[in-house]
């Protein structure tokens, strides 16, 4: 997603060089305090811009940067990318600014024009926005439908649709083999709900599949956004998967 966005800011006219971005690779420089260059390019920037995910509100380090941020700089230019919610927004110090909507068929156009307004780039004939806002959008779309594991193996979701079935798990008998030949053959019947993701697992290849779903052993979930690990896949229907899920929290 952050590519596609630096793709976008090239394409309109800001230079690598001129862009400062934590979120790649190699753009903090080796023997100096990380805080200490983040500190600097905040207060040197014309624009701050955040992309609020769900992995940036989980971040303590991302909120004290855009606190920093919004404390240093008074020309900061948040977007919400789906589906941080409007109130989780109005959670943050940034309540009462507007922001962008990743989601929204006019995003492009609409960070083109909040760049112009805040002198970072000047619009001419010669950088015209609707030339690659088409392309940005469709790609942006793509990528904000993606759900990427971290470097522990953790999914971020929101639970959708819901279904609540019965299933048949085989009772274990850990004992004798006289009594795994009697008992063995029992199963235990449990109720698992099975969760609609809001979005696609990075692990899919196969482009007809348009959704994927997770079965949740517990009873009750008190929130519907989620942290997990992903388990074995259970079901394949023609345009579904369903899988199971490990080491699973709610989150707020």
């Amino acid at each position: 997603m952050i590519n596609n966005l630096i793709g976008f800011l090239n394409n309109i006219g800001i230079k690598d060089d001129d862009i400062f971005c934590t979120s790649i690779s190699g753009t903090l420089e080796g023997g100096r305090s990380f805080v200490d260059q983040i500190r600097d390019n905040v207060l040197g920037s014309k624009v701050v811009i955040f992309l609020l995910t769900e992995r940036f509100f989980l971040s303590y380090f991302c909120l004290a940067e855009l606190g920093a941020a919004w404390a240093l700089n008074p020309n900061i230019l948040p977007i919400i990318v789906p589906s941080i919610s409007i109130a989780e927004y109005n959670n943050t110090p940034l309540i009462g600014i507007q922001a962008l909507n990743m989601n929204s068929e006019n995003f492009a156009t609409e960070l083109f024009n909040d760049l112009v307004r805040k002198n970072v780039i000047v619009s001419n004939k010669k950088v015209d926005a609707k030339k690659f806002s088409d392309a940005f959008s469709a790609k942006i779309r793509t990528e904000i439908r993606i759900l990427r594991q971290d470097s522990k193996g953790f999914y971020v979701a929101r639970l959708l649709e819901r279904y609540d079935r019965k299933t048949a798990r085989p009772l274990l008998i850990n004992q004798s083999p006289v009594s795994q030949f009697f008992f063995g053959k029992y199963k235990l019947i449990q109720t698992e709900t099975l969760w609609r993701l809001n979005g696609l697992l990075d692990i899919e290849k196969d482009s007809n599949i348009t959704e994927h779903w997770i079965a949740v052993q517990a009873l009750q979930l008190s929130s519907t956004k989620l942290q997990f690990q992903l388990g074995e896949m259970l079901e394949r229907t023609e345009n579904q998967k369903l899988f199971t899920i490990n080491n699973f929290y709610e989150l707020p």
